[in-house]
């Protein structure tokens, strides 16, 4: 069977996505001591519906070019908000999701000035991509099941946030910032703050 670009671009940007996001779960993220069964659902979801994924993307036989690149074009977008989001915050590692560990910094430029939780938006791009290339039914509840596991990561962190020593500065920062997706209202407000203060 003859695989064509219209399977292949979008199962390779899939591979570059999913490649990336383990590199780093083993690699980027710190690892605090304690009870981690968290970010083992994260990591055996991942691989399950991963190879889900990428099976339909290689072997559905409905695949038209404008959905190929459709699905393509939000690859490209996650793995650049992953690694943007990775550059922005290299000085300071985050630390892998659901730990019990409380936050001692605050990152808020780069694609963290737009939203709080840039990481968890780059992969729901990619899980949701798949669905867009192959509109498969059976695909929809690999994406609804890894959305609701990242809603509740992401809602974790926030309770980190506030318990933890940089509390003040959170809630200054989550005033102005969207959750998974920038806030329309929030980034006219932020926009007309900043200037105000130029002014």
């Amino acid at each position: 069977m003859i695989v064509s670009w219209e399977s292949w671009l979008p199962a390779v940007l899939l591979v570059g996505c999913l490649t990336s996001f383990m590199w780093a779960m083993s690699s980027f993220f710190t690892q605090p001591v304690g009870h981690m069964a968290g970010k083992r659902l994260i990591s055996v979801c991942g691989v399950m519906f991963g190879t889900q994924h990428l099976y339909a993307v290689l072997f559905s036989s409905n695949l038209t070019a404008e959905r190929s690149l459709a699905g393509s074009a939000l690859y490209v977008s996650s793995a650049g908000l992953f690694w943007w989001a990775i550059k922005t915050s290299r000085p300071h590692p985050l630390s892998t999701a659901f730990s019990s560990d409380l936050p001692t910094h605050l990152v808020a430029h780069g694609p963290y000035r737009l939203i709080r939780h840039p990481l968890y938006c780059s992969y729901l791009i990619c899980w949701l991509a798949g669905w867009v290339v192959t509109v498969s039914p059976w695909l929809a509840p690999s994406v609804v099941v890894m959305f609701i596991i990242y809603l509740r990561a992401a809602a974790h962190e926030e309770q980190k946030f506030m318990r933890s020593p940089v509390t003040n500065a959170y809630r200054h920062y989550r005033s102005r910032t969207g959750f998974l997706v920038p806030g329309p209202l929030k980034l006219l407000s932020s926009w007309r703050a900043s200037h105000r203060g130029n002014l």
